[in-house]
């Protein structure tokens, strides 16, 4: 029975949206213009829901949007009325959006979500599921220098149908957020109601672990080997232009030294004549750049010469040089 009990445990907190003061705890601030944290009429000697408006007008809702932004939004201004059929609602355009705050997940690990609905006249709002993983990101500090900070990621991203009667239903679905990759560490409940324009009740939001995926490691293993391929191929690829083009230099080389009898002290000197007797150049139309757009590297010593890309690195004698 403890096993069953611990296998039940609900992952949101504050699902049934009880806790809070001015707010509900864990969920984000009901705007006032389009998100309310109130008890549903239908159920008067219940708790608190989340009720969702999208009859209004979606340039009102984005201003709103913004200032829920600041740290004190002013109250919300009385919105305008829009007549059917609400083109140009919230819920015909952007729809409305209540998140919950990050929940910690298990790799492998398939989850079920269930939440009960409502609305005026019944229709189908989303519930989205939105994983993230933690990336090294390039930002610009106070100051405009690039620094590069540990960001999270949506790297996963569900929606499901959840059905919105007239009366209260509940539906359930079952979901992977690291079916695919290994990496996803959290995820958030995204609840998402848009057209028709109208009213949307939300209330006991629950996500409970539903056991192991079995096939996802094998998943895992094959993205990472896509993705490695990926990369072995660009190397490869990058690599093969690199000799291309030191094969051509080299070949404007050999021909110099076959005119000259002297090896070209700089590869200027394939371009331009550098004032020694036979030259009959340009050898080159264009030196050019290697594929990471660094100068090639060419060195001569006695009669014998050297010439070769530098690599990724730019730096000699650290493995990653093309000949």
């Amino acid at each position: 029975m403890f096993l069953l009990h611990a296998a039940e445990i609900n992952l949101v907190k504050n699902p049934g949206f009880e806790d809070g003061d001015k707010y509900p705890a864990h969920w984000d601030r009901p705007d006032g213009l389009t998100m309310f944290w109130e008890k549903d009429p239908q159920r008067p000697d219940g708790g608190k829901c989340i009720r969702l408006y999208t009859n209004i007008d979606n340039n009102e809702f984005l201003k709103r949007y913004d200032e829920m932004k600041l740290e004190n939004p002013p109250p919300p201004k009385t919105p305008r009325v829009c007549k059917p059929p609400g083109y140009e609602t919230v819920g015909g355009n952007d729809g409305v959006p209540f998140y919950s705050e990050y929940i910690d997940i298990k790799p492998g690990m398939k989850y079920t979500l269930s939440a009960d609905c409502r609305s005026d006249t019944g229709s189908t709002p989303k519930i989205f599921i939105k994983g993230y993983t933690e990336q090294m990101t390039e930002i610009a500090d106070d100051k405009g220098k690039p620094i590069t900070v540990p960001l999270r990621r949506i790297t996963y991203k569900g929606d499901f149908d959840f059905q919105a009667p007239k009366q209260w239903k509940t539906t359930s679905v079952t979901f992977s957020p690291t079916g695919t990759r290994d990496d996803v560490k959290w995820i958030r409940v995204k609840i998402w109601a848009y057209w028709t324009p109208q009213n949307y009740w939300f209330d006991n939001i629950k996500v409970v672990e539903a056991g192991l995926d079995p096939e996802a490691p094998k998943r895992w293993a094959k993205k990472k080997k896509a993705v490695q391929d990926d990369k072995d191929k660009e190397k490869n690829d990058v690599i093969r232009e690199a000799r291309s083009g030191l094969a051509y230099i080299k070949k404007g080389v050999d021909q110099f030294k076959e005119d000259t009898g002297a090896l070209p002290k700089t590869l200027q000197d394939l371009l331009k004549d550098p004032g020694v007797p036979k030259w009959t150049g340009p050898y080159v139309v264009d030196l050019g750049e290697d594929p990471w757009g660094k100068p090639w590297k060419y060195a001569t010593e006695g009669k014998e010469y050297t010439l070769k890309s530098l690599g990724a690195d730019g730096l000699d004698n650290t493995g990653d040089e093309v000949e």
